[in-house]
């Protein structure tokens, strides 16, 4: 049974040293996620190798006389990720992608490439070389890919940026609004159609792209228009659900992953979980105080998430449809991680802090956080291919003048790609429906698509998988036909 807990009750934010002495960022990591799954309960079962012969090593090759190897095989100082904007060189990049390529090629498994011990018969356990700095599973890029391909002109798309305000569907469209009118447009190409809708305040894509739930006003009235879509220029409202006034308006809304339920967000902080196609109330959840911001699946099903403008996470069970946990903070957004359902990134927009939460172990495993008011989260997401984790921040620079960019992060401690630009800036706005395109905003209100992820790199990752799937089934078949 989960237990609730407060994210401010684990990680300890006093400090007894003067904090003039203290760095800009604090980090905590995490140590060894592969082996959370691999080794769980008894260490003593894990692979080591024997240091047979040690004793024949003179003493000046002890482990604290070598700290200089560290230099050549990629383990240097913590990192302060979140400012790495403005220091990233050439050679930041090559001295990357070159460790992870050659730890990679030649099985690296340790930091070092050679490792003594001064005690003769001390076993070392073998680490992973993936999981050796990493803090989530992830498969990260060698070197920075994304580019930037198209520029367009939208007035207004900064002001403000809600993200219950647009979506990207399966099919290829595109819906967006500030608010007034709800514009859909398909493969982002000239064609642009724009709707008059009664006060929109949230919308989403049915996972197969054949719906479009709108939360908009009736007079006073919140409700719920469905829109089925017929073609790409032909919309129709299949249904439409009135609600109490008391719920004030649905502020964020999220489909099932099966497309059978939705669930809404209101005002005054009441969750409905509404059965398609009639749009029947199943349940309403009344655990927040506050208008909720966000809801979400994770990608296995078992649970959903949801926070709310006062600071708090509510985890509940997909299936069973009770709460199971509580996590609090400050200006919280959070994303899942794309493949294990278990990990949940939560941010603190100011000052800006990144805690990795595993939900099994109902605790903080990795952790940053900065002590001043320099940098801003805007929002983080996960990349459902490569793993990465993409932070949008905002930097204040001189004057008060706003820098905005998004980091690509394999770990808390290793920043591998890029997105910005020196005049405009670049806010995070959405996901491609495949995960290989990504659309922003810049300051100077333009729209932008960026190639995160090649199409050619995917498909090779997606082979990857399926050989190795195809494998375990022939090692499960092969067990069974020994049984």
């Amino acid at each position: 049974m989960f237990v609730e807990m407060s994210m401010c009750d684990s990680p300890n934010k006093n400090s007894k040293r003067d904090k003039k002495s203290l760095t800009p960022f604090k980090k905590v990591r995490r140590q060894n996620w592969k082996q959370e799954a691999a080794y769980k309960g008894d260490k003593s079962k894990s692979h080591t190798v024997s240091n047979g012969g040690e004793r024949f090593i003179p003493k000046r090759f002890a482990r604290e006389d070598i700290e200089l190897n560290l230099k050549y095989i990629g383990k240097g100082e913590e990192w302060d990720i979140l400012e790495a904007g403005e220091t990233l060189t050439a050679s930041y990049w090559l001295q990357s992608g070159f460790i992870a390529n050659i730890n990679s090629t030649f099985g690296i498994q340790e930091r070092r490439l050679l490792q003594f011990s001064t005690a003769q018969g001390t076993p070392s356990m073998v680490v992973d070389s993936d999981s050796a700095d990493s803090d989530w599973p992830c498969n990260p890029r060698a070197r920075p890919h994304a580019v930037q391909k198209a520029t367009h002109e939208m007035p207004g798309i900064c002001s403000p940026v809600d993200y219950n305000l647009m979506d990207w569907s399966s099919s290829g469209i595109v819906a967006m609004s500030s608010g007034q009118d709800i514009m859909l447009w398909r493969n982002l190409d000239e064609s642009t159609m724009v709707f008059s809708v009664d006060t929109p305040s949230s919308l989403k894509f049915s996972p197969d792209g054949k719906y479009l739930a709108i939360g908009c006003m009736d007079a006073n009235y919140p409700v719920l228009d469905l829109w089925e879509v017929r073609s790409p220029m032909v919309f129709l409202v299949s249904f439409r659900k009135l609600l109490s006034k008391s719920m004030g308006y649905i502020s964020c809304i999220e489909w099932s992953h099966d497309g059978k339920e939705l669930l809404c967000g209101t005002y005054c902080g009441v969750i409905l979980v509404l059965a398609m196609p009639k749009l029947r109330t199943l349940k309403q959840f009344r655990d927040h105080r506050h208008k909720v911001n966000q809801i979400k699946f994770e990608p296995t099903r078992k649970y959903f998430a949801s926070s709310d403008v006062g600071g708090q996470i509510l985890i509940f069970d997909a299936v069973l449809k009770v709460r199971l946990l509580k996590v609090c903070g400050k200006k919280i957004i959070f994303d899942w991680h794309p493949w294990t359902g278990e990990d949940l990134v939560v941010a603190e927009q100011s000052p800006a802090s990144i805690f990795i939460f595993n939900i099994p172990r109902r605790q903080f495993v990795a952790l940053y956080r900065r002590r001043d008011d320099k940098i801003a989260i805007k929002t983080v997401t996960f990349s459902k291919i490569t793993g990465e984790l993409l932070v949008n921040v905002i930097r204040r620079g001189d004057g008060d003048i706003a820098m905005c960019e998004i980091l690509v992060l394999a770990s808390l401690n290793r920043v591998v790609d890029l997105l910005s630009h020196q005049d405009r800036g670049t806010l995070f706005l959405m996901w491609s429906p495949d995960g290989t395109n990504i659309a922003t905003a810049g300051l100077d209100e333009t729209f932008s698509l960026w190639n995160f992820f090649p199409t050619h790199m995917q498909e090779a990752i997606l082979r990857k998988q399926a050989q190795q799937a195809k494998n375990n089934q022939s090692s499960l078949c092969l067990y069974k036909g020994i049984r």
